[in-house]
């Protein structure tokens, strides 16, 4: 936790705490101190773990909520709104504050995965190798059947692999459309099967 995190949501606080008692209206001033205290709360549990992303991402949508509240505030207000609108200034400075620090935080996870990258080697397998221990046997006997026969119809694949249940022809054939291993073509009656 940095001095200057410390220091900015305190400016911040003694500000809302100034508005909270300008504030007149009983509705209007439960809702601002509900949005008060759960600011607070987020603050403290964000310091508590600060190198949490999420910890970051509910700080922010606390401020959020507070600018968009104030902002109504200073909408619907008939008196001096100047207290309002130096809250709503240092809540932004604050919020400005919380994204750098994400930001720095995220270039040097960053900049930690990308010197993880470089250190580790690709694989020296190709594609083709990669892809082909993809394929169980019954997907392999499929492909085989679709080499020695282009244009093959799935019910003709069904009736070849008899042995085997619909869907399961039905989802290898997906499967190997999918890696790439066949081309679908359909003709709006039937769908046809080539090697890819």
């Amino acid at each position: 936790m940095e001095r200057e995190d410390i220091i900015k949501f305190t400016n911040s606080v003694v500000l809302l705490s100034k508005l909270l008692i300008m504030t007149e209206d009983r509705f209007l001033k439960q809702k601002l101190h509900g949005k008060v205290s759960d600011f607070v709360s987020t603050f403290v549990e964000w310091n508590k773990k600060n190198v949490a992303q999420c910890r970051n991402k509910d700080l922010l949508n606390s401020v959020n909520n507070l600018l968009d509240y104030l902002e109504y505030l200073a909408h619907i207000s008939k008196s001096n709104v100047t207290p309002l609108f130096l809250a709503q200034r240092n809540l932004l400075k604050f919020k400005l504050h919380i994204l750098k620090q994400s930001k720095k935080t995220k270039d040097t996870t960053s900049d930690v995965a990308n010197s993880a990258i470089l250190i580790s080697k690709p694989s020296t397998r190709t594609k083709s190798a990669r892809l082909a221990l993809k394929l169980n046997s019954n997907k392999e006997r499929i492909l085989n059947y679709i080499k020695k026969t282009p244009d093959v119809r799935t019910k003709d694949v069904m009736s070849e692999f008899g042995a085997l249940s619909g869907r399961t022809v039905k989802r290898s054939l997906k499967e190997l459309t999918d890696e790439g291993f066949l081309k679908k073509r359909s003709d709006g009656v039937a769908v046809y099967y080539t090697c890819g």
